[in-house]
């Protein structure tokens, strides 16, 4: 069933719901393409981004669901082989409930759900039970896989048509492949979905059935990650290549000519963090450019946060701003969500930025004081050591701040040197809460995939990102994971409460910021 999803996109920015979408709710079935987040459709992506929920499988970019706002709840519902959360009748269940409930939403899977992504299934279920439903298609991981090694599925010189099959003989009503007359076939490209675990014997099959031995095989693991790696070896000799290289699913099979050509493929990048994973702790709506750095460095982020950071309505905090705005003084930014939270109130309290124009502004470090131009303030003040402690001394220092206002813009955790040292110079404070730091959630699949394969790197930008890091393992866990893992951090004070938590810090960032820090991770690779 085909639904108008452009209208139904603007009742929802308008806060408005009808009867009828209150008793029906909808299911977009789309798909989040393979590995890198950027694969998505931009339609899949509003959808994602407008949901009211997303029940979403293993094999997506998880980055698509960590920044997702608080309000859209997310379902769990992966499957790998021999690894199901939740059997595919009860997913079928709870889109039912979801959308009985009138709610829109978004059913995510890897690739394309329309290759090997039982998005049939799921859409004669929902078309019997008459709950509306739209297949948004996805990039499928063949088209991703190929472009990674170098390689097109086509070629008018030896590829003519693609052959798409499933290696796993699925318990269905549906012919299994046959591999023998399917080893008779030359002249095009044949990619084998799920098959690693069974190539042993996919391989028999197709040498059985007359394919030559020294047809070019390519087995791409991981495609569009920073940890792909493709073997590429003639048939009769790529399930040994293979369990040399410990090639384990998720992969695909590439048979055919076209998977000896690399003509498209650019020299590799000097990529330090190729092959490694990092765990990136920072708030979902601060992840992501560090997650950019990651990739661009060759590494595969691991984007769970440990920490939320939501509004704070501090009514003392703004009476006392808004008297301070006709004499001005300083107004000090120690974080980027300081300054998102602070404008975004600001605004709303009905000011613009006309009542900072008495104040001198200051910056703790760069990523402060780049949010704030951004918004069209050029710091006046920023230590030459991005810390607080540095900040307040250097307040102090170079601030005259007798008699005059400072203005702390903090959240509910934040150190409070400024506050006191500035009060000991005769400044007149007033400490403005504009967020509030509390736990994120983890899904317990995320615990379960941590715990079991740690990343190489655990990342912590702050003290609260590992104090909640403990808080969510259990410190037993928590030191389990970061002996088989590096820990790093984004400078002295975070190292030093990892390290009263009785967590070994492995390597710091000398420039206390996020670039400092990818830069301190490519430097420990390098050594």
């Amino acid at each position: 069933m085909r639904i108008g999803w452009s209208g139904l996109k603007e009742t929802k920015k308008e806060g408005k719901v009808t009867d009828k979408q209150q008793k029906n709710g909808i299911i977009y079935l789309v798909g989040s393409g393979p590995g890198h987040p950027g694969l998505i459709t931009k339609l899949g992506y509003d959808l994602l981004n407008t949901s009211d929920a997303v029940v979403y499988d293993d094999l997506i970019p998880i980055e698509l669901v960590v920044a997702l706002p608080e309000s859209i709840k997310r379902y769990y519902v992966g499957k790998r082989a021999g690894h199901h959360s939740k059997p595919q009748n009860e997913t079928n269940d709870l889109l039912c409930d979801l959308a009985g409930k009138g709610l829109t939403v978004v059913r995510l899977k890897g690739g394309d759900p329309m290759v090997f992504g039982r998005v049939a299934e799921e859409a004669a279920y929902l078309k019997e039970k008459g709950i509306p439903h739209q297949i948004i298609p996805g990039i499928t991981s063949a088209s991703a896989a190929a472009a990674d090694a170098g390689f097109s599925l086509t070629d008018r010189r030896n590829a003519s048509w693609v052959m798409l099959a499933t290696g796993r003989e699925a318990k269905s009503a549906s012919a299994p492949v046959p591999w023998e007359d399917v080893g008779k076939l030359d002249g095009g490209t044949i990619v084998v979905y799920m098959g690693v675990k069974d190539m042993e014997r996919i391989v028999k099959s197709l040498l059985e059935g007359g394919m030559s031995p020294d047809k070019p095989i390519a087995v791409i693991q991981n495609a569009s990650t920073g940890i792909h790696q493709t073997v590429r070896a003639p048939l009769s000799k790529i399930v040994a290549r293979c369990q040399d290289a410990n090639v384990v699913a998720p992969a695909l099979i590439f048979i055919g000519d076209v998977t000896g050509q690399d003509e498209f493929s650019l020299p590799p990048k000097d990529m330090p963090l190729s092959g490694k994973s990092v765990l990136v702790t920072r708030p979902a709506e601060q992840m992501q450019g560090m997650c950019d750095l990651l990739r661009d460095c060759g590494a595969t982020p691991v984007p769970y946060p440990t920490i939320t950071l939501t509004h704070a309505s501090d009514e003392g905090g703004w009476i006392g701003f808004e008297h301070t705005i006709d004499d001005g003084g300083w107004c000090v930014f120690t974080s980027e969500a300081g300054v998102r939270h602070f404008f975004h109130e600001l605004l709303v309290r009905g000011f613009d930025h006309r009542a900072l124009g008495r104040f001198k502004i200051s910056a703790v470090g760069h990523g402060t004081s780049s949010a704030l131009k951004e918004r069209g303030f050029v710091a006046d003040l920023i230590p030459e050591r991005a810390t607080v402690k540095c900040l307040s001394e250097t307040l102090v220092e170079k601030g005259n701040l007798r008699d005059t206002s400072v203005i702390r813009v903090r959240g509910n955790l934040a150190d409070s040197s400024i506050e006191d040292l500035s009060a000991k110079a005769g400044a007149n404070v007033v400490a403005l809460n504009v967020y509030r730091n509390t736990n994120a959630q983890w899904e317990q699949n995320w615990i379960d995939k941590i715990c079991s394969s740690p990343p190489d790197y655990l990342s912590f930008t702050s003290g609260s990102t590992v104090d909640r890091f403990v808080e969510i393992l259990g410190i037993e866990r928590a030191k389990e994971v970061a002996s088989k893992s590096r820990l790093a951090t984004i400078g002295p004070p975070t190292s030093a409460f990892a390290e009263k938590l009785g967590l070994k810090v492995d390597v710091e960032a000398t420039t206390f910021t996020v670039p400092g820090l990818v830069d301190a991770l490519c430097e420990d690779v390098l050594r």
